[in-house]
């Protein structure tokens, strides 16, 4: 081993937690995420809230009716222009959990304690968005934290990607619970009331990238401490929700995302305290 494993205990009366997945027309890839979490996470106090944006798959319109049977999961149907941002804070606006955790509909679990992980820490005095070791199907990491200033962009970019999971990576970073400036709304675990008292995820500018990274700042700013474990491990395919624009328009909105970053966050991108 390369460093120490903290673990904290879980209050006897468990919090609930308020899963929200935001979803369209992903049939098969939403059907493997929510049996994955039913059949393989460990921790009971949690209900799903499944945020459909203007699927018309037939077989979604069934599955969703179906699901709902299950007293534990809620379908929140929109038809607005896919906006991320504007999904996650309508869910969480409705959410009844102490807590919430974003996840993105192509999340597979692999550990089974990996909500007890995010919780307990999430729990802790100070903490704010907690986030996981995300991997792709391959095997090689996803997602082990988010720096800032990397990327062709300098915005921010994923640390330790598509390295191998056995890895220690840099000074042992990649196997280490640690601080993080930053980490994906692909699995991120927050107190609702931070959720609420930073404002959510912003939905005039940032609709679908970099919300993650400039919601976690902003938590940072308040004097919170994001922290990334991986000892919670789930996979991540690819992000599902956002490839619904043209590619003239993605360009145009990713730009107008990448100019408001460097414009609210400045230098701070450019020199990552963690």
């Amino acid at each position: 081993g390369n460093g120490y494993r903290t673990k904290y205990a879980l209050p006897n009366k468990l919090p609930l937690v308020s899963l929200i997945i935001l979803t369209r027309d992903n049939l098969p890839v939403l059907k493997r995420c929510i049996k994955s979490i039913l059949n393989k996470t460990s921790y009971s106090n949690y209900e799903i809230l499944i945020v459909d944006n203007s699927s018309v798959v037939p077989g979604m319109i069934k599955y969703f009716k179906e699901v709902q049977k299950n007293s534990c999961i809620r379908v929140i149907h929109t038809d607005t222009p896919l906006n991320a941002s504007a999904l996650n804070n309508r869910a969480a606006a409705v959410a009844k959990g102490d807590l919430v955790c974003l996840l993105s509909d192509d999340i597979d679990v692999i550990s089974i304690g990996w909500l007890e992980e995010m919780v307990s820490l999430a729990l802790q005095d100070n903490a704010g968005a907690i986030g996981a070791r995300l991997l792709y199907p391959n095997g090689t990491i996803r997602h082990a934290g988010i720096i800032l200033g990397l990327g062709k962009d300098r915005v921010a970019g994923y640390s330790h990607i598509k390295g191998s999971k056995s890895a220690f990576g840099y000074f042992g970073r990649s196997t280490l619970m640690q601080s993080v400036s930053a980490v994906t709304a692909a699995c991120l675990v927050i107190s609702k009331d931070i959720y609420m008292d930073v404002g959510g995820f912003n939905e005039d500018e940032l609709g679908v990238d970099f919300n993650d990274v400039d919601f976690c700042l902003r938590v940072r700013a308040a004097g919170y401490r994001n922290t990334w474990t991986p000892f919670a491990e789930l996979y991540h395919e690819d992000s599902s929700l956002c490839g619904y624009q043209d590619d003239s328009e993605k360009r145009a909105r990713f730009e107008a995302e990448v100019a408001y970053m460097q414009q609210t966050w400045g230098d701070l991108l450019l020199a990552d305290p963690a």
